[in-house]
């Protein structure tokens, strides 16, 4: 019964071993993709990222934020529930476009490609936005 254990416990403990090479192709050390790691089928946590910038303009139609920032000009779909908020207090996400020229915080995460914006703080024409 010992020993039946013990070759049970061994065969465990040797599956995920060749499992983990499974996918790499022989020589390479290159995963071919065919094996799929459990931790990789979870998708990871999102990250709030954050651009400070410049309202370059926000077109109504679209529902699009540009923001001039030190990288360039970024384009920001807004959804129906983002926040927008000027001097701490709420305002309606058409009023961004009468605020060309102020200084803004976009609060978003990206999955897939696709920006998803969750907050844009609005600030002073010539308020500087602490990173």
């Amino acid at each position: 019964m010992k020993k039946r254990l013990a070759v049970l416990l061994a065969f465990a403990a040797l599956v995920p071993i060749v499992g983990a090479f499974a996918g790499v192709r022989r020589g390479t050390g290159q995963f071919d993709g065919l094996v799929a790691d459990a931790a990789q089928s979870t998708p990871p946590a999102a990250t709030i990222l954050r651009v400070p910038g410049t309202i370059d303009k926000y077109e109504v139609s679209t529902r699009v934020l540009w923001l001039s920032t030190s990288n360039g000009k970024v384009q920001f779909p807004l959804a129906a529930a983002t926040r927008i908020l000027r001097a701490g207090q709420r305002i309606e996400v058409s009023e961004l476009a009468k605020l060309s020229g102020y200084r803004a915080a976009v609060r978003y995460s990206e999955s897939a490609g696709h920006k998803i914006v969750e907050s844009v703080h609005v600030f002073g024409r010539d308020q500087v936005i602490a990173r």
